[in-house]
């Protein structure tokens, strides 16, 4: 949702909107929170942009191209998906907006304080190639590499690490994705697939489509086996807040049920699917919590403890 909202790739709002009413309904507003104050911080941002534009209207960018134009969402940390900052050399034209943005924010909004996240920034870069003008919708960090060849036609690797100071895995994937992919605005030397400290990079002056606009797409970072047995845990550790909060109604309204009966009420309540073995260790949590206890004379039946 956050890259759909943040792209532009939606395919309708209301739609959206709509899913996370019935999520709401479903779960609750805990689980709706961030969801709502995602679209809350888009309509925000809209409406502080246009207030910017008049504003720059009549305040004019010093040290910016008149042909830059700069589009800012600021969000709220706590809504979206938490990213490490990451260092990058952004072109002179753009920190002029960047600035000039910045000023602007700190007097309407005193005490705020602005983080740039250049990982989730894209570009429209204008190329001239010998065979014609293009538009290529691209990551901010393709946009900062290509524009070193505005200077030069050939680089090598840690030449371009040097300019744009991106991380080197970073780097590596940005320039795989110009020049290894299916749309190559860069030519690669020797033609591998992978990208090694010794290749280098050229303005690929043979460069040709159809389409005036052309998207390339980034390479996104595989997830490794590490971080996604960090996301099975906490998928994990919220399903079983969500186990305990179904159990705690059933028994709070019945009072005395069997293992059997409750275990089927349990099942029919959960939005996802659980496994009866998952359900009996919450069960046990619950009763050494004491909200429940065993009938001392039918251990297959519990009692709920007000």
């Amino acid at each position: 949702l956050a890259k759909r909202l943040l792209l532009g790739k939606s395919s309708s709002f209301d739609l959206e909107k709509s899913m996370i009413a019935k999520l709401k309904s479903e779960c609750g507003s805990n689980f709706t929170n961030k969801l709502e104050g995602m679209f809350k911080d888009i309509d925000l941002s809209n409406d502080l942009m246009s207030q910017y534009q008049q504003h720059r209207a009549g305040n004019k960018v010093a040290g910016a191209g008149e042909s830059v134009d700069m589009t800012v969402q600021v969000l709220t940390t706590g809504y979206w998906p938490a990213l490490p900052p990451v260092d990058v050399v952004i072109p002179p034209e753009l920190v002029s907006h960047q600035e000039h943005f910045k000023s602007y924010y700190a007097l309407k909004y005193q005490g705020r304080r602005l983080m740039w996240q250049y990982s989730l920034a894209h570009c429209i870069v204008k190329a001239y190639f010998p065979k014609g003008k293009k538009e290529l919708d691209v990551s901010m960090f393709q946009a900062v590499v290509l524009q070193s060849f505005n200077e030069r036609a050939s680089f090598s690797l840690p030449e371009i690490r040097e300019r744009t100071k991106l991380e080197t895995e970073e780097l590596r994937r940005t320039l795989q994705s110009l020049a290894c992919g299916k749309i190559r605005v860069l030519n690669k030397t020797p033609k591998t697939r992978e990208v090694a400290d010794d290749d280098r990079f050229d303005f690929n002056d043979d460069f040709s489509q159809k389409l005036f606009r052309i998207k390339i797409n980034s390479i996104q970072l595989r997830e490794t086996a590490k971080e996604a047995e960090k996301t099975h845990e906490s998928v994990f550790r919220d399903r079983q807040y969500q186990i305990d909060a179904a159990v705690v109604r059933i028994m709070k309204a019945r009072k005395t049920l069997g293992h059997n009966m409750l275990m089927s009420e349990v099942f029919s309540q959960l939005m996802f699917t659980a496994t009866a073995p998952d359900v009996k260790k919450r069960l046990e949590s619950l009763i050494e919590r004491d909200y429940l206890e065993r009938d001392e004379e039918e251990a297959n039946t519990y009692r709920y403890l007000a």
